[in-house]
């Protein structure tokens, strides 16, 4: 059976940083990763454990490399980076791990 490409112009990526420092605080580093995803011109949703993104796969790598980069600008020594990624093939429209089921308040920017 033919292995179904995923399509990679429509996914979610979901990142977590979490930067160490020898001094400071480390909400004020995770703010500068938030500001690049606000920069990146996306669609996105900060929660309290991870930001989520919609775009083209590897520009949104890209987004997450960055953000990672301002993490060390802004003091880190170490930064752990955690990425979920959630792509899809046309036949899976109408399965389970589709965003487009309806908008609510959480998904209302992702629809």
């Amino acid at each position: 059976m033919p292995v179904q490409n995923p399509i990679l112009d429509d996914v979610f990526v979901a990142f977590q940083v979490i930067p160490r420092l020898k001094e400071g605080n480390n909400f004020e580093v995770v703010d500068k990763a938030i500001e690049v995803v606000k920069a990146a011109d996306v669609p996105y949703q900060v929660g309290a454990m991870e930001t989520t993104m919609k775009g083209e796969l590897n520009y949104l790598l890209e987004v997450v490399k960055k953000a990672q980069q301002a993490c060390y600008d802004a003091g880190a020594v170490e930064v752990i980076t955690n990425i979920k990624i959630h792509s899809k093939t046309e036949a899976a429209t109408d399965t389970f791990c589709t965003y487009d089921r309806g908008v609510t308040k959480a998904n209302h920017m992702f629809v």
